[in-house]
């Protein structure tokens, strides 16, 4: 414990994991609110951009380069499979631009013969020379096609590396470098290294809340350097649930990251108390790792109209059934079964919530609902600030989780969850194992099979017959006080008096 403290102590979240910055960021924002509020002087570190953040918060602005995790991308080791394929990003740019240029300088040389006038021996000379060049053209070109398109194949390979061979190499690694595989299979949380670490340096907190394991590692060796200088730092760890791994290289990378840095934190936090005990058994800790749901903070009276809400965003009266998705597109979560289900729900519509608008996925779904025939009841709009979500949501008639049956979505309320719910939406969730007990027990919505769009149909009809019926479930009981900021960041603030001392 950190004694004697004259001034406030110094708290640095650090949110490294997140690739679409502090603004999306609910967890890390609403932790920097509850330090500030409790008399911490707090600074947020993370990716940018950070447009919206709490009142006395220092916000640090970090760009990741990923110089050392795109390495391995850009700059494919060819081998015996594509042995013509360029050596590097930068040689494959220089050839296809080299030669998309050279046939336009072609191209114009074409038409100035056919344009300018000349002696007829001086013309058949010209257009036997440029007839000379679009040959030498065409032999490059030729060249250039077939080994670009090699890189590109190769590239490919690098980035979704799941091949035998891939699987067999990180095995290799692991069982020969053991926790220290991560170095060689995922170079790019150095990246973050190279990026935070000056940062934690120069602002020299009391203690580092590090939000995922990504986080961990760099807020762990912050903490030794300080120590070495003789300043004490306390590292939390805030353990989300894990997701699926693109490829067994990236899962254990992670595993072998984790399995480094976590014993090494002082204290650690996750969202829930399944995956609370997994934690302490995994990682042998001490004590089971304290359970702080991220939950938007309770409202002081009921939800106040937004002036911009999503009816409004989506120009639709207020009798038009509207239901809501929000948060990324990811198959897993299902936005699919939406899509699918708009056929047979007839004049209902549905709007995605989404961080990236122009996500691939997104796209694909668009075109699915044209091929339906749904695509003008179809809507997508960005993020609003965290702190508006639950009174930007509310004018919506239904919220939705279709996830499908995943380890990570079975032990954990989701925040899109708590969400609805302080909008004081109806859910319908899918029958994952924590959302669909909850819904159950409160009475706050339907569950439906995971994946079934017919299951789905009836679902989402038998909210919209009697909403008002689901929605009374928020004021049947004290759940919204239970499930409230106020109330779940009380344990993470006892955590940071217990590892800093006393608060002013």
């Amino acid at each position: 414990m950190t004694e004697g403290l004259r001034a406030p102590a110094h708290v640095a979240i650090l949110a490294g994991g997140d690739p679409g910055g502090l603004d999306g960021d609910s967890r890390a924002l609403r932790v920097a609110d509850a330090a500030r509020a409790a008399g911490y002087r707090v600074t947020l570190i993370g990716r940018a951009p950070a447009t919206v953040t709490p009142k006395g918060v220092d916000v640090r602005k970090v760009a990741v380069r990923g110089v050392l995790g795109a390495h391995r991308v850009r700059r494919p080791r060819p081998g015996l499979r594509w042995p013509l394929a360029y050596r590097s990003a930068a040689a494959y740019d220089h050839r296809t631009t080299l030669v998309t240029a050279e046939r336009a300088v072609l191209v114009t040389r074409t038409a100035e013969l056919d344009v300018v006038h000349r002696a007829l021996p001086l013309l058949a000379a010209a257009r036997t020379g440029h007839a000379l060049a679009w040959l030498r053209h065409g032999l490059r070109a030729g060249w250039t096609r077939l080994r670009a398109a090699q890189y590109l194949a190769a590239v490919r390979r690098r980035e979704s590396p799941t091949a035998r061979l891939d699987n067999f190499v990180t095995e290799t690694l692991r069982l020969l470098l053991g926790r220290r595989a991560w170095r060689r299979l995922d170079p790019g949380l150095l990246d973050e290294e190279v990026a935070y670490g000056p940062v934690l340096d120069a602002v020299r907190p009391h203690l580092i809340h590090a939000l995922g394991h990504r986080a961990l590692g760099v807020a762990t060796r912050a903490a030794l350097r300080a120590e070495g200088a003789g300043h004490r730092i306390e590292v939390v760890w805030d353990a989300p649930p894990r997701t699926p791994a693109a490829s067994r290289r990236a899962a254990v990378a992670g595993e072998a990251y984790e399995r480094t840095f976590a014993p090494e934190a002082d204290g650690v936090v996750t969202v829930g108390e399944g995956l609370a005990r997994e934690l302490r058994a995994r990682h042998r800790l001490s004590t089971t790792p304290a359970v702080v749901r991220n939950a938007p903070p309770l409202a002081a009276a009921s939800v106040a109209a937004h002036p911009a809400g999503i009816r409004a965003r989506c120009h639709l009266a207020p009798d038009i059934p509207l239901l809501v998705h929000t948060g990324p597109v990811t198959p897993d979560r299902g936005p699919a079964t939406v899509v699918e289900a708009l056929p047979r729900l007839y004049d209902l519509h549905a709007a995605f919530v989404v961080p990236d608008p122009g996500h691939p996925h997104l796209r694909e779904l668009r075109e699915r609902a044209a091929q339906l025939g749904v695509h003008g009841r179809l809507h997508v709009l960005p993020y609003v600030p965290v702190a508006e979500i639950p009174r930007f949501l509310a004018s919506a008639d239904i919220g939705v989780l279709p996830v499908h049956q995943l380890p990570h979505h079975q032990t954990v309320l989701a925040t899109r969850y708590f969400e609805y719910a302080h909008a004081r939406l109806p859910v319908v969730v899918s029958d994952v194992r924590a959302m669909a007990a909850a819904t159950l027990e409160l009475g706050n919505g339907e569950v439906f099979r995971a994946r079934d769009t017919a299951d789905f149909v009836r679902a989402v009809g038998a909210v919209l017959t009697n909403p008002r019926r689901y929605r009374k479930a928020y004021d049947r009981s004290d759940i919204l006080r239970q499930w409230s900021w106020q109330t779940e960041s009380a344990p993470l603030l006892d955590l940071y008096t217990r590892l800093l001392g006393p608060r002013p």
